[in-house]
């Protein structure tokens, strides 16, 4: 009697495992994807928020850094702080815009919690604020306000206190996302001859 030859092959229980496991690689790979090109994004316009923040900030940087700047036009840059909290102090001794960062924002009534939204157009007050800056430095060091692509929104605080000016600096494609960019921070110290 002649013994039958089995051919090998794959179970049923081995063909649904091996599916199980291509599709748990697939899905993972899929998440990736998505996840990779967010990242992708969000650094195109980290990449894109340092040249922007270089373009803005330069101007300023140079002119407030002029050997010929008298400490009188120094101690004028800057409004009078506005205090828009109760709870917090304004160490600076002049600031554009007067508010700070308070007047990017507006807040939104809500008896469960508390908050906030980027108001109006948040690139007009950075102009504003740059222009008033820029206002209060030697001529020679002056120069015509930057251009930014329209699509970006970006704001600017320009603060002094004492001998050092801070210049902060965020911008983002979405407006509503500009207060969580990360901010670029340049500070200038006085090196003008002075009337000090």
């Amino acid at each position: 009697m002649r013994q039958r030859a089995f051919k090998k092959a794959f179970t049923l229980l081995e063909v649904n495992l091996a599916i199980f496991i291509m599709a748990t690689g697939v899905l993972s790979m899929c998440a990736l994807y998505s996840l990779g090109f967010r990242e992708n994004r969000q650094s195109v316009e980290d990449v894109a928020g340092v040249a922007y923040a270089e373009t803005y900030l330069a101007p300023l940087v140079q002119g407030l850094s002029a050997t010929n700047m008298p400490w009188s036009q120094w101690v004028e840059i800057g409004d009078e702080p506005r205090n828009t909290t109760t709870e917090s102090r304004n160490v600076a001794d002049g600031l554009y815009p007067a508010g700070g960062w308070f007047d990017y924002v507006e807040h939104i009534e809500d008896r469960e919690q508390v908050r906030f939204r980027v108001k109006g157009v948040p690139r007009s007050t950075a102009d504003r604020a740059w222009q008033s800056t820029i206002a209060s430095i030697p001529s020679p060091y002056k120069g015509s306000l930057p251009s930014l692509p329209s699509d970006f929104h970006y704001a600017l605080v320009v603060s002094r206190k004492g001998t050092v000016i801070q210049l902060s600096f965020r911008c983002s494609r979405r407006k509503d996302q500009l207060l969580m960019q990360p901010v670029y921070v340049s500070e200038v110290r006085f090196q003008g001859d002075g009337d000090k």
